[in-house]
């Protein structure tokens, strides 16, 4: 019997092999939603849209690659094989974030993401089980739980690397006249995976390599099917199990086999559940974090640097569970069962969601207040030199002084309702003197949106508003400050407008308002800048000077800056925070992370080990599939969640997957306590000795086993 105690050298490779490919495909995935946005333009929605579907084609794709490895090419091929198409679309990836080449970045881009996730999927369920596969069972049985740990924490190990390196790259280095440089964010990642390939490749001679003799796929296909008809046909009769109609034409070890496999595939039905809330690391708890300050120790923690925590924390935690709490329970005979682990992993989910919830509606203090249904509000903004009062409908008077704003909150209105407004002023305002003091102005507000009128005057100098663009409150994804710029033109004495924001560390920005017409309100759209200090520089073709002021960008805020110009002069400049920064420490989020951080370690190195050991061994790879597909369903409900925007507050929406984790989970532990687990087998490739020589036993070498 084979006793030796080291791991297998082959192990090592493979181990090797997944650490790379877990940093091309973190580091990949950690910068693809500021490429999809900021490069390739499409909205905050649609990038979160295409995230989550990259990431579905990822954890479907396993099924095919389980059919190649088990009914094909075996897993080594398959590996290969799966790998060389990961490596092309790394490339067509870097192709894609050139400049200037000729090509459509966005179809390139596509077809590259494909081929990405088509390579990554095809090796999720291959690289595990082929591993594995290197143990001698049962007599290094230890060795292999332990090798699911190590695993987990490659995987975790190179996902941390990837999502720490790989933005650094993106942001340290400039080129193709961009102040970030995607081309060697993406190249990166596909270097590693040419190292992938060579340490894969390199450890050929030490695997154990099996290549299936059987299309054992189609072969769990047909019986499934014949049994399922003879079952209609003779419904009469009365078996334990559906599959035993199938006895009469198919073998009953593939019955047995296949009978173990679909209990193990049922017992997965609620997993995706699980997989939903932890996928919202990158989504929705992202979200979060753009709504908090990251501000730490003079440090600034964006809000997508937040999913490191994860990984790393995964990678403290495994070497404490795997030395110090596992055997302790061993010793008090509780958490034994890999099922009963993955029972209480989802559990704490549940507690991380609840965590998320608690600190959501902390936040939501912070939050502007937006409209209700059937209610509107407007904010009126004084830009003259004296107080007006305006008389409306909603409290008859209001004063609003010079240079301030006032809003009116939540005012009735169905759709879009317009109401009048008398606005008095002094005859006698600053320098501007009006021929009569009372103007009829007209406010409309919108059902659940925020308006914005400026109260100016027109080249006639009569009072007259300017409605601006509706207030968008939503933070940015990265968290920096975002403005916009409102400037009342009322005539022709100054053309090709600028204005140039400049920071104390040198960045400037500069944007241009240009417009023909003397009397006009021209805005600019939502723009983001870094947090800091920042020089405003007004000028015009015919004033390079026209106006400087220092003003001060914090986190999260939601900035209008507010123009006006008179007879060539620039008459009021003054920055108005429609939303307030960010007040809430981003640490906050780190109870969660730890939560579901300790989740991800019970439910999912339990669960590789019970796909693994428990599937019959011609139909391991088929398990694993299904262990990943259980993740690309979870995306999708994740999907379908967001879409249906059940909840007004997203608090309310954590809480709601807290308690069906929770439901989920009892129903989980209801169908494990019904499973029975299958003993394990001597593993048949194990040596055994004939005549003083080791030899191979008969069944592997029909199976087409080769040992090196």
């Amino acid at each position: 019997m084979y006793l030796d105690s080291s791991y297998p050298t082959a192990v090592i490779c493979i181990i090797a092999t997944e650490f790379c490919e877990r940093f091309s495909f973190c580091g990949l995935r950690t910068i693809l939603s500021l490429y999809l946005r900021n490069i390739l333009l499409f909205s905050e929605n649609a990038s979160t849209v295409i995230y989550h579907v990259f990431n579905m084609v990822c954890y479907l794709v396993p099924i095919v690659g389980a059919i190649c490895a088990d009914s094909y090419f075996g897993r080594y091929r398959t590996i290969r094989n799966f790998s060389l198409i990961y490596l092309i679309g790394n490339v067509l990836m870097c192709v894609a974030v050139v400049p200037v080449l000729d090509h459509n970045p966005i179809l390139m881009s596509s077809m590259a993401l494909l081929l990405v996730a088509v390579g990554t999927g095809g090796l999720k369920p291959c690289v595990a089980a082929f591993g594995a596969e290197q143990f001698h069972l049962p007599d290094q049985f230890d060795l292999l739980r332990d090798f699911f740990s190590i695993f987990y924490f490659t995987i975790n190990l190179g996902g941390f690397a990837g999502m720490v390196i790989t933005p650094i790259l993106r942001e340290s280095v400039t080129c193709f006249g961009d102040d970030s440089c995607y081309p060697l964010g993406f190249g990166f990642p596909m270097a590693l995976m040419v190292l992938a390939i060579l340490f894969f490749v390199l450890g050929k001679k030490f695997y154990k390599v099996k290549t299936p003799k059987r299309n054992i796929i189609l072969e769990f296909l047909n019986c499934s099917v014949y049994a399922l008809a003879q079952r209609v046909k003779e419904s009469e009769l009365r078996h334990e199990h559906w599959l035993d109609y199938a006895r009469r034409k198919f073998d009953i070890k593939l019955i047995a086999d296949m009978k173990a496999v679909f209990s193990i595939l049922l017992l997965y039905t609620p997993l995706p559940i699980f997989w939903s809330l932890f996928d919202q690391q990158g989504s929705r708890w992202t979200f979060q974090a753009s709504h908090m300050d990251g501000n730490i120790l003079g440090m600034q923690i964006i809000p997508d640097q937040m999913q490191v925590i994860n990984p790393a924390m995964v990678l403290v935690l495994i070497p404490i569970f795997d030395k110090v709490f596992y055997p302790g329970c061993d010793k008090i005979n509780v958490l034994q069962n890999s099922l009963h682990r993955m029972a209480i992993g989802g559990l704490f989910a549940g507690l991380a969601f609840i965590a998320a919830g608690i600190l959501e509606l902390v936040l939501e203090t912070t939050y502007p207040e937006m409209p209700v249904r059937n209610h509107g509000s407007l904010n009126v903004i004084n830009t003259l030199p004296c107080s007006l009062s305006i008389t409306n409908p909603f409290n008859r008077l209001q004063v609003v002084d010079k240079g301030e704003i006032f809003r009116f909150k939540n005012m009735p209105c169905h759709n879009r309702t317009e109401y009048g407004l008398m606005v008095e002023a002094p005859l006698r305002c600053g320098l501007i003197n009006f021929k009569r003091e009372v103007f009829k102005l007209s406010a409309v507000f919108v059902e659940y949106q925020v308006d914005t009128v400026l109260i100016g005057i027109n080249s006639e100098d009569e009072i007259q508003g300017y409605v601006t663009d509706p207030i968008d409150f939503k933070k940015s994804i990265s968290g920096a400050p975002r403005i916009r710029i409102d400037f009342i033109k009322t005539s022709k004495l100054l053309s090709n407008l600028s204005v140039t924001f400049q920071s104390t560390t040198g960045l400037q920005d500069s944007y241009f308002l240009s417009h023909t017409d003397d009397e006009v309100l021209i805005g600019s759209p939502y723009i983001e800048i870094p947090q800091g200090v920042y020089e405003c520089r007004i000028a015009s073709a015919e004033k390079t000077h026209l106006y400087e002021k220092y003003f001060h960008f914090a986190l999260g805020g939601v900035y209008s800056l507010v123009i006006r110009e008179h007879r060539g002069e620039i008459a009021f400049v003054k920055l108005f925070t429609m939303s307030d920064p960010n007040s809430v420490n981003i640490l906050w989020q780190i109870p969660q992370y730890f939560l579901i951080s300790v989740a991800e370690i019970m439910f999912g190195v339990a669960g590789l080990e019970f796909s693994f050991t428990q599937a019959p061994k011609s139909m391991k790879t088929v398990t694993i599939a299904g262990w990943y597909l259980s993740t690309a369903v979870g995306n999708l409900f994740v999907i379908v969640i967001t879409q249906l925007n059940m909840f007004k507050s997203q608090a309310y929406e954590f809480f709601m997957f807290a308690l069906l984790i929770v439901a989920d989970m009892a129903l989980f532990m209801e169908m494990a306590s019904k499973y029975e687990f299958s003993e394990l087998d001597v593993e048949s490739s194990a040596f055994i000795l004939r005549d003083g020589n080791p030899t191979l036993e008969a069944e592997d070498r029909e199976e087409g086993t080769r040992v090196s």
